[in-house]
Formats: structure tokens, C-alpha cells, sequence
């Protein structure tokens, strides 16, 4: 976060041309939006203020109050985002540990819980690439695929925190779309070595992203002339992740 916005994201900010995003006006900002969507091979996408909305609002989309969410125990969603988790989605974490902080699916099985009278029952997987509070730990392709793989297949939603998906892609030599394919949301950041002063996206399937805009105008994130934010994330997507 401490990367700096650049002379050409400067510029593209003060000539940015504005709109009302709350009514999906803003043409820097839909730009951004389908510019996120492409790299990621996704439906539509939305941007929001922070990664800390991403994540909460895509919990929120895939679950119901009463619910546990799966994540590795040092996971962002679990201790740094102000148990957003139950305060919003009504639900509690389970939290599982990963020694290397690589959650596999051998981690994660055991875990799941059905529906009983005595449990509650698991509602969504949230992954971590790269996982910050594990020394930045990259999960390998190959592990992320079984994980959506084996989640789909028992009807659970698989979200990733991808705050530094970017760094991820670049240290396996792999494109991010390919890297979290098979996971049904994907939220990244756009101020995190890639130098936007602010935002992060969240990118799914359409019908998802429209209830995701709903939850972010729920959250405060309705934002108006916004592409002024957008233009630099533009520039980050378009520039700055091939710097890495």
C-alpha cells in the first residue's frame, strides 16, 4: 500500500471524464469495470472503495445469517476486517491452519459442516493469494482448482481474497485470470503494488455483481463522480501489472 499513484495516473485523474456511478453513469468508472471483467475473464465486475467492502460484500452474496465461513486462520477476512464477518453477514468464521498458510483441500474437508440440529452449517470458502499474514504464501494453481473443484461439486461458493492476485500471477509465471478460474468471485486491489491511490474491484457473475451494488450502496460505497478514482485504476491494470 505504500506504492505511489504515477505521473500518467495523475494526469488521467484530472482529465478523467465523470459521471454519477450511483446511477451507473460514470463512464471512467464502466470502463474500469468491463477493463477488470476482461482481464479476468468474468461477466461484469464493481468497484469499490475498498478491499475490506470487496470481501464483505461477496460474503454476504453466498451466505445467510447463521452460517460459518471457512478461511485460514491468519486470513485477512478473519482478523483485519472488524468481524465483518457476523457484524454484516451474520455469520462466524472457521477457522482452519495451514502451516506454510496454503490452504489445501485436505485442510479444508474436514471442516465442512452439513445441515444438523446442532452445528451450523458451512455457507462459502474464502481463499487468501497471496495470504499476507503468512509471509505473502502464493497458492499454486493446481490447489486452488481443487479446491473449487471439490467445493462446487458440494454446492459451497469458493471467494477469493485476492488483494495481491497480481503478485501471485507474476511469481508462478501465470496469468490471474488462470490462476483463480474456478472461483465464483475474486476481489483485488488496485493501490497494492500497482500504485492507484485508492479502490479495489470485485469480479463475478453479472447477476451476482448487480446484488453486489446493492450491498455496496448498503455499506456506504455509493459513489458519485468517481471516475476521477477509476482513471487511475485504469492505469494500474493497463501498466502497472506487467512492472511487477
Amino acid at each position: 500500500t505504500v506504492t505511489r499513484p504515477t505521473p500518467a495516473m495523475r494526469r488521467a485523474m484530472t482529465e478523467a471524464e465523470v459521471g454519477d456511478d450511483v446511477y451507473g453513469e460514470d463512464p471512467t468508472v464502466n470502463a474500469l469495470e468491463r477493463r477488470a471483467a476482461e482481464i479476468f475473464g468474468r461477466e461484469a465486475a464493481l468497484f469499490v472503495p475498498s478491499g475490506t467492502m470487496g470481501n464483505t460484500i461477496a460474503v454476504k452474496l453466498y451466505t445467510r445469517h447463521g452460517q460459518e465461513v471457512i478461511c485460514e486462520e491468519r486470513s485477512h477476512v478473519f482478523n483485519y476486517e472488524l468481524a465483518m464477518l457476523a457484524w454484516f453477514a451474520g455469520c462466524i468464521a472457521r477457522p482452519v491452519r495451514a502451516e506454510d498458510g496454503i490452504l489445501r483441500w485436505e485442510h479444508i474437508r474436514p471442516a465442512i459442516q452439513p445441515l444438523s440440529p446442532h452445528r451450523a452449517p458451512t455457507g462459502l470458502i474464502v481463499l487468501e493469494n497471496t495470504h499476507n499474514m503468512a509471509g505473502g504464501a502464493v497458492t499454486p494453481p493446481e490447489v486452488m482448482r481443487e479446491i473449487c473443484l471439490q467445493a462446487h461439486e458440494r454446492g459451497l461458493k469458493v471467494h477469493l481474497d485476492g488483494a495481491r492476485i497480481f503478485h501471485a500471477a507474476t511469481f508462478l509465471g501465470v496469468n490471474a485470470a488462470q490462476l483463480c478460474a474456478g472461483c465464483d468471485t475474486v476481489m483485488f486491489c488496485l493501490s497494492k503494488g500497482l500504485c492507484a491511490p485508492v479502490g479495489s474491484m470485485l469480479v463475478g457473475r453479472r447477476e451476482d455483481m448487480e446484488q453486489a451494488r446493492l450491498l455496496r450502496k448498503r455499506l456506504g460505497g455509493g459513489m458519485r463522480q468517481a471516475g476521477v478514482l477509476a482513471a487511475a485504476g485504469l492505469v494500474a491494470l493497463n501498466e502497472m501489472t506487467a512492472r511487477l
